[in-house]
């Protein structure tokens, strides 16, 4: 439990918006001119193509996936399931890139960026991806990097992928404040939910952070246009909204959601129960 580390489990709510709809909503993805469902289905946690199919009936037309999940495995699976009606669809696959501690050359950089592009594509069986992240960025470094930042915009030029941003899974205040400086990226994905803290649900590690000053750097983001992914959306554990009695998964992500500033709540769904308590 989150508490045992001293992390206080009370919510803090800044800004909510009342009775304000949840699902099935699309909203603005910032200013990339992308519409996605409200709530979007990570993917990492399911090798399911039934699992995927279930959630893509019920609405949700936003998957979040990336290069490194399950080694390639989990594009390819989604891939599968979305021949034939790709157009439907929005997908946002992320990219690892290594600096190699200030060794990399130009052109180890965009060798790593076009290479992970390409086998997305690939295994993703398409021609584009929508939004295209640096996976878990930690230090400000890659985000002013001027490589990244020609590669992004030479990918965008050609259409390989329509809108580019970053992951961030800790350290992210300060990750939304460098962004923030000239607003670069279209996307921005972070740790958002109604206890500021969560516990990763495979390998225990957690962190916490100041709620109000996140939302502030959040806020500013999506003024100046940034689209908003909210994730670990459950991690920190059930909620209940809006004074509801009993706490619930689906009421941590309807707290979330509650926030305007919020486009979207990735939740990793895993199972059809998961899918129905969030979807009905």
């Amino acid at each position: 439990m989150l508490s045992i580390l001293g992390i206080s489990l009370m919510p803090k709510v800044f800004g909510l918006v009342p009775n304000r709809k949840f699902f099935p909503e699309k909203r603005k993805l910032g200013n990339t001119g992308i519409k996605v469902s409200s709530i979007g289905f990570g993917t990492p946690r399911t090798q399911e193509p039934a699992v995927l199919k279930n959630a893509t009936e019920k609405g949700i037309n936003f998957l979040d996936t990336g290069r490194a999940y399950a080694n390639g495995q989990n594009e390819i699976m989604i891939g599968k399931v979305l021949k034939g009606k790709r157009e439907k669809f929005v997908i946002q696959s992320k990219m690892k890139v290594d600096l190699e501690e200030g060794a990399a050359t130009p052109e180890d950089i965009e060798d790593q960026m076009e290479t992970s592009l390409k086998e997305s594509l690939s295994a993703l069986q398409t021609d584009y991806i929508d939004v295209m992240l640096l996976h878990g960025v930690r230090n400000e470094e890659l985000l002013q990097n001027k490589i990244i930042r020609e590669v992004f915009a030479k990918m965008k030029n050609r259409g390989a992928i329509k809108a580019c941003g970053f992951s961030t899974h800790a350290n992210h205040i300060n990750m939304l404040k460098e962004a923030n400086r000239d607003n670069f990226f279209d996307v921005a994905m972070v740790p958002f939910n109604p206890f500021g803290a969560f516990r990763h649900s495979q390998s225990g590690w957690s962190t916490s952070w100041d709620q109000k000053a996140l939302i502030k750097e959040m806020k500013k983001a999506r003024e100046h246009g940034t689209g908003i992914v909210a994730m670990k959306t459950c991690s920190g554990g059930a909620y209940a909204f809006q004074n509801k009695k009993q706490s619930t998964f689906s009421g941590a992500v309807q707290w979330v959601l509650s926030h305007k500033f919020v486009d979207t709540a990735v939740v990793a769904m895993a199972n059809f129960g998961e899918i129905r308590e969030h979807t009905e």
